[in-house]
């Protein structure tokens, strides 16, 4: 009897090593950061500058060297910017890179086709790939 005992508490023992194990190597582990090259390329949205105002259509488009041109409305000419990684997700936008005036955005969701920028927490820009 205490043969039998001790072979269902091994066997026990076994299948719970065995499916411990197994869940360990299907969870998929936690995205801690971004992809930041997803960010290279010209985007696109609308937002509301002002209350009671009209909605602007807004394009960006960022590029590897760090520079950004930035256009609002239907505007023709593009604002040339810098932009640069803070942290893992604060995009710093300057007007030169020296510049001490500089907006920061905290980049919400980045994919290839959606970007999700927040400013001080709640005004919320979300841009399409174009």
């Amino acid at each position: 009897m205490k043969n039998v005992l001790i072979g269902l508490l091994v066997a026990a023992a076994g299948t719970g090593i065995y499916f411990f194990v197994i869940k360990k190597k299907t969870e998929k582990p936690i995205d801690k950061g971004i992809n930041k090259e997803w960010i290279i390329g010209k985007w696109a949205g609308e937002t509301k500058a002002l209350p009671d105002s009209t909605i602007a259509r807004l394009h960006w488009e960022f590029r590897k060297d760090g520079i950004a041109y930035f256009a609002a409305g239907d505007s023709v000419k593009a604002d040339t910017l810098y932009y640069s990684w803070k942290d893992s997700l604060g995009l710093l936008i300057q007007k030169t890179p020296s510049d001490s005036l500089e907006i920061l955005y905290e980049v919400s969701k980045l994919t290839a086709d959606s970007l999700e920028l927040k400013q001080n927490g709640n005004n919320i820009l979300l841009l399409k790939s174009k």
